[in-house]
């Protein structure tokens, strides 16, 4: 039979051996607790006991127990999470999913920013404001900032507004409240706006835009922008008669005798169908006198502030570039406020102004592709949405400069000229028309204010047949075919002009040989048009062949449809990138092999 031990009571030698043990333990467990822990339960510990000396240990005892509520909600957080992860994956949508209603009701009056509550006077120059035109660039200046604001409102607006199914600022329900003769609500506010401001501060001044003065006759849409302009505070005593007769003073420059010596040109959104498909886009207001620019302010609510003695573009500030004739161009910060990308109504001025270079280039980070070339290629910015040949006319005026693969940024707004002064760009140009065209289509409110902010960043201005800029010919720029903007020490004007020239020649070529290819192909379709009824058998046969011959002679009248369809004629017989000859594939192994010393043998 096994024995059993019975166990005994510790003698007192053991109790202290075991004493010895737990205290071993309890010095291993705070060497192993991290430092910063340590020295923050040394630091509660500390300010806890001078806390109760001063009488505040209550107060910290409740925000210990709110740190204690909070780490355990995250805990049933982190349960829930676990336990039901599909509810908890709605929740977090909801949470992530802006709420525009709320930012609305947080905007019903423009709050200024702590930081950011700066005046024109607090940051801009004050040579400028002292000289001759300094009334007029504070003025302009301060009416910039407030259109920024409500550029950004009506965005909010609309967008909580529009269909949910459709991509940018489009859909029945705008159309029907909120745009008239693809004018937005916003654009209307901020044209009625600038109208006032002018007419109470200048009111000798006339006006030049593209804006139809008569669009507030709708009592519909002028209550519309009344409301909004006074539920927002923006014009407390708006309404809709008001609205309508300062929109009405829009284009008080087409009224005049004679073109008057001095007048302000003003673009309200450039351009709105940017501004509607939630691209770059700009506000523009120029003071024009003698003939040329001599003031200018455009307001950017989508583009962050940069400038090339910044380390990165700030986070949550808009720009704005303003110039005076022989003063310089400045870029200053607004800073807009936002929240999941969804604004919030606090806006306002920071920091000073800064001057712009257009010599000095922003250019961080690094691009893979541009980056492997063997030669540095040129930022172009020049108008989107161009016919091919157009294009190509852009693209051959760049390999003519020598870079061979240039960096094309599309945008139609005066925005371009903007890119180049603060040194996105090394060239901005205009050319509407291919360049085998002589005649302009170039309007002076898309151009004014940033030629001047191009100008006197110290870029060099012409017209692509290498004149000066008259601006004495009123809202088209008739004398002038297109118009460029570039860096001299990176693409000297003569060195433009001359590349211009080449690829003109070129393009006249190009151009004679599509007239000639589009003449084959219109006699071909009208003979087929008007042979159409000699096959037809039924009265309804006849009656659609008559329609279809109406339409298709319509059609080879208009010379931009017809030769449209005989690029895309010549394309498709000579199919390749960009409408150029095919290339050999440079990564077969065939001839020289491309970025390398190697050369074939013949």
């Amino acid at each position: 039979m096994a024995s059993v031990s019975i166990p005994t009571a510790p003698t007192a030698h053991e109790n202290a051996r075991l004493a010895r043990l737990r205290g071993l333990r309890a010095a291993r467990a705070e060497r192993a607790e991290p430092s910063a822990g340590r020295f923050q339960t040394q630091l509660i510990a500390g300010i806890t006991g001078i806390a109760g000396i001063a009488g505040l240990a209550p107060v910290l005892a409740v925000s210990h127990a709110r740190r204690e509520r909070r780490k355990a909600r995250k805990a049933r957080g982190a349960l829930a999470m676990r336990a039901e992860p599909e509810s908890s994956v709605r929740q977090a949508k909801q949470r992530s999913t802006p709420d525009r209603q709320a930012a609305l009701a947080m905007s019903m009056y423009g709050q200024k920013i702590i930081g950011a509550d700066k005046t024109v006077p607090e940051v801009v120059p004050a040579e400028l404001l002292e000289g001759e035109f300094g009334k007029e660039l504070e003025a302009a200046m301060e009416a910039m900032v407030e259109v920024l604001h409500m550029l950004c409102l009506g965005t909010l607006i609309l967008e909580d507004v529009k269909d949910r199914s459709t991509v940018g600022l489009y859909g029945y329900k705008l159309e029907e409240n909120y745009v008239r003769d693809e004018t937005t609500m916003p654009t209307a506010a901020v044209t009625c706006y600038i109208m006032k401001m002018l007419k109470e501060k200048f009111p000798d001044d006339l006006v030049m835009s593209d804006e139809n003065p008569e669009l507030l006759a709708d009592e519909k849409f002028a209550e519309t922008v009344a409301s909004f302009l006074s539920n927002f505070d923006l014009i407390p005593e708006a309404d809709a008669a008001s609205v309508s007769e300062w929109h009405g003073l829009c284009q008080t420059y087409n009224g005049a005798e004679k073109s008057p010596d001095r007048y302000w040109v003003f673009n309200p959104v450039d351009t709105e169908v940017e501004f509607r498909d939630a691209k770059q886009f700009c506000s523009t207001l120029c003071l024009m006198q003698g003939g040329e620019p001599v003031v200018s302010v455009v307001g950017c609510p989508m583009l962050s502030f940069d400038h090339p003695s910044r380390s990165t573009s700030h986070p949550s500030g808009s720009s704005i570039f303003y110039a005076v004739k022989g003063q310089g161009a400045w870029t200053q910060c607004v800073i807009m406020e936002r929240q999941t990308g969804i604004y919030l109504g606090r806006y306002g001025l920071k920091g000073k102004s800064l001057k712009l270079d257009v010599t000095q280039k922003i250019k961080r980070g690094n691009d893979g592709l541009y980056d492997m070339l063997g030669t540095e290629q040129l930022r172009i910015a020049q108008h989107s949405r161009m016919r091919q040949d157009i294009f190509l006319d852009s693209e051959r005026i760049a390999k003519l400069l020598g870079s061979e693969f240039a960096k094309f940024h599309f945008v139609n707004s005066a925005l371009k000229f903007c890119w180049l002064a603060r040194g996105d760009e090394d060239v901005a140009w205009t050319i509407t028309q291919g360049l085998y065209d002589k005649s302009s289509t170039m309007k002076a409110t898309e151009h004014a204010a940033g030629v001047l902010v191009a100008l006197e960043s110290g870029a060099a201005v012409a017209d692509l047949d290498g004149k000066d800029i008259d601006w004495s010919s009123g809202p088209m720029l008739s004398l002038n075919r297109g118009l460029f903007a570039t860096d001299p020490k990176k693409v000297p004007k003569q060195g433009l002009i001359n590349a211009v020239k080449d690829a003109t020649n070129k393009s006249e070529v190009l151009y004679e040989d599509r007239c000639e290819k589009r003449k084959e192909k219109a006699a071909l379709l009208r003979k087929i048009f008007e042979n159409l009824a000699n096959h037809a058998e039924t009265p309804e046969e006849l009656k659609g062949a008559e329609m279809v011959r109406k339409k298709g002679i319509e059609m080879l009248d208009d010379e931009e449809e017809m030769m449209k369809l005989t690029q895309e004629s010549m394309d498709r017989n000579a199919p390749s990138r960009m409408g150029e000859p095919p290339q050999p594939d440079p990564d077969a192994l065939e001839g020289a092999l491309p970025y390398s010393p190697i050369k074939s043998d013949d």
